[in-house]
């Protein structure tokens, strides 16, 4: 069913459609279908002959397809596109190219507003800059100032596209004011640009040349590095796969060796109480072992686990690696430019605020860094913790092991339940892996909301495989993992 309607401003349209097929009655479900629909547009457009709305598809006359345009491809369409007015917005509409006056918007008025924004700046200093870029400002009669592309002999007004420094009253006499009395841009220094260039024209072939051949050694250099990257990369995740297979075996052995002591524990001619204290004591120090294992295989894993591309290149330059070197240089280069760029931006009556110098300039990802370092020793003062754990008493009629952890009696093993006495972490961490080890992974538990809100919290920041009877806590057990997991967020959604 399709609608036509005419209440609102614009006219348009509704469709409603069935989604569900009339033999089979599974749903269509469109994913991404916004390229569907802007490969429809494509289509129709060059089949009626309509003028082109930008979008992520253009139409390719070659194979009549629509295809997907590159990064830069868009960049430069979604640039086009800002703030398009008057006859450079009908001109970008009609000729699909850019305009002079979103050039010199893109181009040249970040580095006029950082020149500008400088003490002492003369009208010399802004002619020589738009010299630059063949470019001559001229003031009219009536006051207002325009922008001449002088290769071209097209013109802008400033105020469209210099808008901080010329646009309106105000801005214009603040500029006016901190440039001086107005003096014109001489006309012989352009034709001495113009002279210069004709003479050097013979030696841009040579250096063009140059250039392209030091571009692709370049090239070829970062590439070669990359690909040293990448196979050391491969190699230590290799190694770490390796590492965490072994300690799935010795976490197997230590599970066969437990099931073996339990057997023989059974089949000992002692009395129930006597074989409840045994396995008590076999399962406390299964759990003992288990997790001084899992430390160890953290340890070599994180040993052995791969730097990132900037601290391996960091190295390799260290060692008389020219190739990284050079590519240490290129991201300052590349550093230096957008903090400049930043500069450019920023606007010279607001209030900028940013890290103290003392922070350095990697705060955006020292501070996680520290805090992962941070959490690991809080990880190992738990362990230390957990494996100081002893036996404080045996009841010797009902078989009941008391545990003491951080001096103070914190579980006790009462064959069939484990009891957990206080809120320490240590101690409800030590009572759920020991309660696991003994019944499984799927397991009970019986408290108060706060108890089982701690329970699930813990389990879920250690990692822990339990499966929960209380759906609440299983509900919520899983929502804590997912949060922890970012990219288990995200195949979920791609899995949608």
């Amino acid at each position: 069913m399709i609608v036509a309607h005419d209440d609102k401003r614009h006219f348009h349209i509704h469709i409603m459609l069935n989604k569900v097929h009339l033999e089979t009655l599974r749903a269509h479900t469109p994913y991404r279908d916004w390229f569907i629909l802007d490969a429809a547009v494509r289509f129709l457009e060059a089949k009626h002959g309509w003028s082109h709305t930008p979008g992520p598809m253009r139409w390719d006359e070659d194979t009549q397809q629509a295809v997907l345009q590159s990064r830069s491809e868009r960049n430069a369409s979604r640039s086009a596109q800002q703030h398009p007015t008057g006859a450079a917005a009908q001109f970008e509409h009609y000729q699909d190219q850019e305009s002079f006056q979103s050039y010199v918007r893109r181009e040249v008025d970040p580095r006029v507003r950082s020149l500008l924004a400088r003490q002492n700046v003369t009208w010399d200093d802004l002619h020589r800059l738009l010299s630059k870029a063949h470019l001559r400002l001229e003031k009219g009669e009536s006051g207002g100032y325009t922008v001449l592309a002088v290769d071209y002999n097209i013109r802008v007004k400033a105020s469209d596209v210099f808008r901080n420094n010329f646009a309106g009253k105000i801005n214009r006499q603040t500029t006016e004011a901190a440039l001086g009395p107005w003096t014109p841009a001489s006309t012989s220094g352009y034709e001495a640009d113009q002279h210069a260039a004709q003479h050097s024209g013979q030696h841009d072939a040579r250096d063009n040349a140059l250039r392209e051949e030091r571009k692709a050694q370049r090239h070829a250099e970062r590439s070669s590095l990359m690909a040293d990257y990448n196979q050391y990369r491969n190699q230590q995740r290799a190694v770490c796969k390796g590492l965490t297979a072994e300690g799935r075996e010795a976490r197997q052995h230590l599970m066969v060796s437990l099931r073996q002591r339990k057997k023989e524990i059974r089949a000992f001619a002692l009395s129930w109480p006597d074989k409840k204290v045994l396995l008590s004591q076999a399962a406390a120090q299964s759990v003992l072992e288990a997790r001084a294992l899992k430390l160890s295989v953290q340890q070599r894993r994180q040993e052995v686990f791969p730097k990132n591309l900037r601290a391996w290149v960091a190295d390799r330059a260290g060692e008389g690696d020219a190739r990284a070197a050079a590519q240490l240089r290129g991201w300052r280069y590349a550093d230096q430019r957008n903090q400049r760029r930043l500069d450019a931006r920023l606007e010279s009556d607001a209030l900028h605020i940013a890290p103290s110098p003392e922070n350095g300039t990697s705060a955006d990802w020292s501070g996680f860094a520290q805090q992962r370092l941070a959490d690991e020793q809080k990880q190992q003062i738990l362990a230390n913790q957990i494996a100081a754990t002893r036996i404080w008493t045996i009841n010797r009629k009902t078989g009941d092991v008391s545990y003491a952890l951080n001096g103070q009696v914190s579980v006790i093993d009462r064959g069939r339940i484990v009891t957990v006495l206080n809120q320490d972490r240590a101690a409800v961490l030590f009572g759920l892996e020991m309660a696991i080890q003994k019944f499984g992974s799927r397991i009970a538990c019986d408290g108060t909301v706060e108890w089982k809100r701690m329970v699930t919290k813990i389990a879920a920041q250690h990692g822990i495989s339990v499966q929960f009877t209380d759906q609440e806590m299983q509900h919520a057990l899983h929502l804590l993992q997912r949060l922890a997991n970012p990219r288990q967020r995200q195949q979920e959604r791609g899995g949608r």
